[in-house]
């Protein structure tokens, strides 16, 4: 029963998503990413059903919601539902959509060393889901240059989340490697 929370949080973040694809020529079910990404911290050696909740939940207010009030009410059903750790986490790896994307990025290089242990985990997790999604299946339209611009970017981000779970840190370092056969 230790991890209700975390399959909850899967069935919250499904409905959420539930009309979203990636923007790989495949239309995967942006759900996949999500549970890809509560997947990969729970083989490496994540337990705790508030972070993988919070894991599940990464993307719903970023990519879900517009607008103050819909952030907000988003917001208040995930305190409700999940508790007010799993919405903190949750806030600190979701970017300020209002934003243009490039202080975006530039704001997740700037802010992600001051991030909680659980927040960093996440965004280790993501960073390697989203560029193994970008080598087996890319966004039709991106060149080889975003590609590896949106790699490099990554990697300033991960060096900003190191020293939270070796093993994690070491599987993202492996996937950079394949990177540079693949995009280099």
């Amino acid at each position: 029963m230790k991890y209700i929370k975390v399959i909850k949080a899967i069935e919250f973040a499904a409905e959420s998503h539930a009309n979203q694809k990636r923007k790989g020529k495949n239309q995967t079910p942006y759900i996949n990413h999500p549970i890809k990404v509560v997947s990969m911290l729970a083989k490496y050696g994540e337990s705790d059903p508030d972070l993988l909740a919070a894991a599940a939940l990464h993307d719903v207010i970023e990519d879900t919601a517009s607008g103050k009030a819909a952030i907000d009410t988003l917001a208040n059903q995930i305190k409700n539902i999940f508790g007010e750790k799993v919405l903190g986490i949750v806030r600190e790896v979701s970017d300020d959509k209002s934003l243009p994307y490039e202080e975006r990025k530039r704001l997740q290089i700037v802010h992600t060393s001051t991030l909680s242990s659980s927040a960093k985990k996440i965004k280790i997790a993501d960073k390697i889901s989203n560029i193994l999604d970008l080598m087996e299946d890319p966004p039709e339209n991106w060149p080889k240059s975003r590609k590896i611009r949106y790699v490099e970017w990554a990697k300033k981000v991960i060096e900003e989340s190191r020293g939270v779970n070796s093993s994690l840190e070491n599987y993202f370092d492996e996937v950079i490697k394949k990177t540079h056969i693949s995009f280099y």
